[in-house]
Formats: C-alpha cells, structure tokens, sequence
C-alpha cells in the first residue's frame, strides 16, 4: 500500500464528473473542462512543478544561446528543446494518471501522481520516442500522411496503458490499437475536437496577452524601418535584445503561466476517452460496479 503524507491533503472526485458508463462526445468535453474546475487545486500543485523548473530551464537555455557561442548555443538548445520535452512529458504523465484515480472516484494527491509516474517514466518516455518517431517518418513524405494520421490515431492511447496499467511499451501501444480497432473515426473525431478546443483556448489567450503587453507603455518599441515579418517576431517572439531582460523575463512569466494552465485541458480530455474505450470494449462500468458491491459486503459474509 503506498504511503501518503498525511499533511498533504488528498483530492476525490466530485459529483459533475462524467457517470461510469459509455461517454459520448459532450460528456467528454464537458467532463474535462468540469474534472479540472473542481478539481483545480490538485492541478494547479502539479502545474507549479511545470511553471518553476520550466521557467529556469527557459531561461537559462535562451541566455546561452544569446552568447552566441557554439558550445554554449548547443547547451542552450538542448535545455530549451530536450530538458524542457522530458519536463513536459512528466507533467502530462502526472496529470493523465491523476485524471484517471478521480474519474474512478479515489483519492490522489499531486505527490502521488508524480510519484508514480515517475516509477513508470521510462516506459512512458521510451511510448512517446516511438510514438513521435513513426507519426514524424510517416509525415515527411505526402504518400506516408495519410498513414501518418491513421497510427497518430491508432496509438493516440498508448500512454494511458502505461500509466494506468503499468504495461510495456509494446504492449502500451497494442492495446491502443485495440482499444481504438472498429472505433478510429469516432476516436479520430474525438481526438480533433479536443485538440481543435485547446488551441482555439490557447490562441486566443496567448494572443489576447500578447496584444495586452504590447501596448503597456515601456514594454519596448517597434524598430523603425522593420519589416512585417521582423515586426510580426517582435511582437510575439521578442527576444531579450529586442525588449529588454527585465520586460522579457516579466512577459514570459505570464506567458508561461497561460501554457502551464492550459496543460490539463488534452490530458483529461484523452483519459476520459480512454477510460470510454474500456468501458465500450471491455464493460468496465459493470466490472467495476461488481467491485464496489463486493466492497459493501460485510467481511463476515463474504467467502474466505
């Protein structure tokens, strides 16, 4: 049995979450957005972890590659690009497994969620190398597209196996294909619709922001003469030579900040569907409703 701090609280699910049984498409999409608000609290101590060590490892990556030296560029790209891919992919990992404990109705809290992912992270990081390796090879030819979406679709799954289940890579990825085998139009429709919501919630925050700041009086001026594409990087990609550290460093708090918040909304949304999968494929509704009767019955009832 694994050891809680007893003076971290723990978290349950609450009454608006999606009922144990087949999810249509609304459920999903609502159950996600209502899973995170009533439960923002145990998010918001996981996404803290994300905005800290993600903002130093940003940071500092940028300040290396503004040395404009070859070691030191390298160093940066790699903190930037790769530490900050491995952060993310944590995260993710911490808040699907999360997601997954309160849709069951049990009780977490954010240290055991990172705890066990963290005991599952190489599996889960080796799912996602595979993962992003064939969807990336497929898609660099206009033949292999198409075969492309069709495995993004079909694994799109793989990383709650391991999670939840505690599988293999290999076996991680078969049961996505299984899960997903007679149902990868409905899945492929689910899946654009909550990718679609969280860049249409992205875009409009991350630009709302960014037209916000700009026009905030010392944040830095548009160079004379510049072109659309330079005045286009200036405002939404200014570097800390073009704005200043002080303005860079206080314009990417707040803009990290919008991209942490946003981390849960696709995470929940692909472990309700998930769990929709198990409950049409495998009736996990009744199995475990079976449980929780057995569960009521009196010790001294029940069979030794």
């Amino acid at each position: 049995m694994q050891e809680t701090n007893s003076l971290v609280p723990e978290y349950e699910s609450q009454e608006s979450l999606p009922p144990l049984q087949p999810l249509s498409l609304t459920d999903i999409l609502d159950g996600m957005f209502s899973l995170y608000r009533n439960n923002f609290q145990l998010f918001f101590h996981i996404l803290i972890y994300y905005f800290i060590i993600g903002y130093v490892i940003d940071k500092i990556g940028v300040y290396l590659v503004l040395r404009n030296t070859i070691g030191n560029i390298l160093i940066g790209l790699f903190l930037t690009i790769i530490c900050s891919w491995l952060l993310s992919l944590f995260i993710l990992g911490a808040i699907c497994y999360a997601s997954s404990q309160l849709f069951l109705g049990k009780s977490i809290t954010p240290q055991a969620a990172m705890q066990h992912t963290l005991r599952v992270y190489l599996p889960f990081l080796g799912g996602s190398v595979i993962y992003t390796l064939v969807i990336t090879g497929l898609s660099i030819t206009c033949i292999g597209i198409p075969f492309a979406v069709y495995m993004f679709v079909r694994w799109g799954l793989y990383s709650l196996p391991i999670l939840v289940e505690e599988t293999s890579v290999g076996a991680s990825l078969r049961r996505s294909s299984e899960l997903v085998k007679g149902n990868w139009g409905r899945v492929c429709g689910i899946i654009l619709a909550i990718i679609l919501i969280y860049y249409m919630i992205s875009s409009i925050l991350s630009t709302t922001f960014t037209f916000v700041f700009f026009l905030i009086p010392g944040t830095g001026e548009i160079p004379s003469g510049a072109t659309p594409i330079e005045t286009f990087l200036f405002i939404f990609a200014p570097t800390p030579e073009d704005i200043g550290w002080f303005v860079y460093l206080i314009r990417s708090f707040f803009g990290l900040g919008i991209t942490a918040l946003l981390i849960p909304i696709a995470s929940i949304g692909t472990t309700l569907l998930y769990f929709d999968m198990r409950i049409r494929k495998e009736a996990l509704d009744l199995e475990m409703q079976a449980t929780q009767n057995v569960g009521q019955i009196p010790s001294e009832h029940r069979q030794e």
